[in-house]
């Protein structure tokens, strides 16, 4: 999605705005990565992958922080088409994953209409 965007971008504005936003979803894309790996540790479950998945989680805001802020500062990229750039894979990414997630933890409800069957239940009866 990020592609014809840039060429948007480009087209618009400019070689600079298209690789800064280019350089903001790059940027998105390895702190994606990054939070799917600390979920993985986390998940082990054993104290040290624990640690190492809290650990990640806060080396990932570094490192968002400093490729980002970094930057920023020495105005070497346009800031506004950089951080548009990040946001979007975040947004997409929220866009993508917060259903599943939801339909994961089964706060969606059932979905009787794709082929599923509606629960049993089960009837007491009691004789006075």
């Amino acid at each position: 999605m990020a592609v014809p965007v840039a060429a948007l971008v480009w087209y618009l504005y400019g070689g600079s705005h298209a690789g800064a936003l280019s350089y903001g979803v790059g940027v998105g894309i390895l702190s994606f990565v990054s939070t799917a790996v600390t979920v993985s540790w986390l998940l082990r479950g054993t104290r040290a992958w624990v640690l190492a998945g809290a650990g990640s989680f806060v080396a990932r805001y570094g490192f968002v922080a400093v490729a980002l802020g970094v930057p920023a500062y020495l105005e070497s990229w346009p800031a506004l088409a950089m951080l548009g750039g990040f946001a979007g894979v975040f947004l997409a990414e929220n866009v993508v994953l917060v259903p599943v997630a939801l339909k994961m933890a089964g706060n969606l409800g059932t979905d009787y209409g794709a082929g599923g069957s509606a629960p049993e239940t089960e009837e007491r009866r009691v004789e006075v």
